[in-house]
């Protein structure tokens, strides 16, 4: 073929492919290029390049079929969007194949898919470039170019098992993503664990939006699969959207609703009395509740299999309520009542007799609560674990001292604020519970002999906290330093510890957390 003919070049189809982005193509077919061709040079492909723009010119020559192509480089899906990015990858294989989708089998006449030009001053190849049906194939022999969404190649199953990493406000938003990111996430599996948080969000709007959608894939239209919902960050519930989860998800085993003021006994009756496999239940702050009763008037009453219950805030919850809730809870391990303020000491009693399997218990500013309520608690032996009676101002060295002997298995003690705390529990504490791994006793009246005994008896504390202890000085600090060598935490906040304290810790526990308030200490 002579380039420099101007009579072919006019009878010549050039296809110009814009490439922008990914996925966006224009295509325009002119007359002719002259620009394009220089006589007497090998024949190549014209690039025009642009800052974040490619145009690519390709010859195709009338007489060439693109089926010839097509069974040159192998089968390519018509409908499968291409970027360019794509353009850079060559087959694995290396190999052409031979089949060819069954739209374009209409006609092979040749079986060579190389075009072959005779021209005037010696013989040129030139490997066409094949574009059918929006799909761009590279010219170059042995590779393929495919390319398209990476999601579009995987299974509804496996595109699930990606979701699952993802909680509920973000599944809601990949679901304006595309129609199919709609339907996949909505399968039950993705749903097992429900979380909704913010103040802008209501709490019944969302869970009635969700178990609408959920449960209208099941005949009995309920969700077996929800086991797990959290409302947090002010997202707010009411009896209605509490009676409505009750309702639909019948197998949940935890229920976190914070701050929900509006929840009064009655929905959290129907709570307990349907989803018989609750385990677990945080309803910080409902204001409301009084107790949590299970078919009253039964006796025997049915047992509820509760082992964790924070009433945190829930200031209507007096020691006849707490009385109904250690009797339908046996199985408690976990029981926080911080700042139920009508809690005494009589309805500490009822904790030991009913939930003897108790490991955990915070009473903390729980202000009517006396040493009498201590010798109860202590009751509970060895099971007892965890223990705060942090701002519990009328609990004195009498309470701890009982406690300490009795359970002996301690691992955490609070007695922050307690001011009629002093050398002599801790030294009690000291020689009964060995195993103590954190101790906060902030504000108490503790010295450095305290400090000496705890030391000497609890090598393995881990943290301490001591804020606001006037008497201790650089060497209490010094004696918890060279003994509790594994200490990782340590609060000596508005003490009277100069540099040298500080460095000792430094010295000898390498991994400490100071927290301070002296700005020397560096």
């Amino acid at each position: 073929m002579n380039w420099s003919s101007s009579e072919h070049n006019r009878n010549m189809t050039v296809r110009i492919v814009v490439v922008v982005g990914e996925g966006e193509r224009w295509r325009t077919n002119l007359s002719m290029v002259e620009s394009s061709v220089k006589p007497n040079c090998p024949p190549r492909k014209p690039v025009l390049k642009l800052p974040f723009l490619q145009i690519r010119l390709i010859h195709l020559s009338k007489s060439q079929h693109f089926a010839d192509g097509l069974t040159r480089y192998g089968r390519f899906s018509p409908s499968m969007d291409q970027g360019y990015h794509t353009l850079v990858s060559p087959s694995p294989s290396g190999q052409q194949q031979s089949s060819i989708p069954a739209t374009w089998n209409t006609a092979a006449p040749s079986s060579s898919s190389t075009s072959t030009v005779n021209g005037s001053n010696g013989c040129s190849q030139i490997s066409n470039s094949v574009i059918g049906n929006g799909d761009l194939l590279n010219g170059s022999p042995g590779q393929i170019f495919r390319a398209g969404p990476l999601f579009d190649r995987l299974s509804d199953e496996l595109m699930v098992k990606i979701f699952e990493w993802l909680d509920s406000c973000e599944l809601c938003n990949i679901a304006r993503v595309c129609k199919r990111f709609e339907s996949v996430i909505w399968s039950p599996n993705l749903w097992k664990f429900i979380k909704i948080k913010g103040e802008t969000n209501s709490g019944d709007r969302a869970i009635k939006t969700i178990l609408r959608r959920l449960c209208g894939q099941t005949r009995n239209g309920a969700c077996p699969g929800v086991e797990r919902v959290l409302l947090s960050d002010g997202c707010r519930l009411t009896d209605k959207g509490l009676q409505l989860l009750s309702r639909r998800c019948p197998e949940i085993t935890h229920l976190q609703v914070q701050n929900s003021v509006s929840v009064s006994n009655q929905a959290l009756f129907d709570l307990v009395t349907k989803c018989t496999n609750l385990q677990h239940l945080d309803i910080t702050g409902c204001a409301q509740i009084t107790c949590i009763n299970v078919n009253p008037g039964l006796e025997p009453p049915r047992r509820l299999l509760l082992q964790y219950l924070d009433l945190t805030d829930c200031a209507s919850i007096s020691d006849s309520g707490l009385k109904i809730i250690a009797r339908n809870c046996p199985l408690l391990v976990y029981l926080y009542l911080r700042r139920c303020i009508q809690i005494t000491d009589a309805g500490l009693k009822f904790i030991p007799n009913f939930c003897i399997a108790l490991r955990e218990l915070s009473v903390s500013d729980c202000i009517n609560i006396t040493d009498f309520g201590l010798y109860e608690l202590a009751k509970l032996g060895a099971t007892l674990r965890y223990l705060s009676v942090a701002k519990c101002d009328q609990v004195s060295d009498a309470g701890l001292k009982v406690i300490a002997r009795r359970c002996y298995k301690m691992r955490y003690l609070n007695a922050r604020g307690c001011e009629a705390v002093s050398d002599d529990s801790i030294n009690v504490l000291a020689r009964s519970c060995p195993r103590l791994r954190a101790l906060d006793i902030g504000k108490c009246d503790v010295s450095d002999a305290g400090l000496r005994a705890l030391a000497e008896s609890c090598p393995n504390l881990k943290k301490l906290s001591l804020r606001n202890c006037d008497m201790i000085t650089d060497r209490g600090i010094q004696c918890i330093a060279y003994y509790c060598r594994g200490l990782q935490q340590l609060n000596i906040q508005d003490c009277q510890i100069s540099i040298e304290g500080y460095r000792a810790v430094k010295k000898y526990c390498k991994r400490c957390v100071i927290e301070h308030t002296n700005p020397g200490f560096c």
